[in-house]
């Protein structure tokens, strides 16, 4: 029993795969997801704390144009600040 157990733990292991990249869809999945404006506005800072490095400038500027309508009542100056500010930190990643 022990076997099939460790033999399923590993094939799990197997199929994971690593999150690397900038999926926009997560973003806006945030938004049809959570209703409470509180808790949409802390889980859309968390993406983007967590995956700024991946993301490049022309993320930004999808997540930007569209932030009205994906964050609705979550919207805000600091959510909008913190999308700026990766928008520059990735132009000064694709200038190297």
């Amino acid at each position: 029993m022990r076997w099939v157990v460790l033999a399923l733990v590993i094939c799990l292991l197997v199929g994971a795969e690593a999150k690397v990249g900038c999926h926009v869809r997560e973003f806006y999945g945030i938004a049809y997801t959570i209703h409470n404006p509180t808790e949409r506005h802390a889980k859309m800072l968390s993406w983007l704390e967590q995956n700024a490095p991946y993301c490049k400038s022309s993320d930004y500027t999808v997540i930007w144009n569209n932030l009205s309508e994906w964050a609705g009542a979550a919207d805000s100056t600091y959510l909008r600040s913190e999308i700026v500010h990766g928008y520059k930190e990735a132009l000064d990643r694709e200038k190297k």
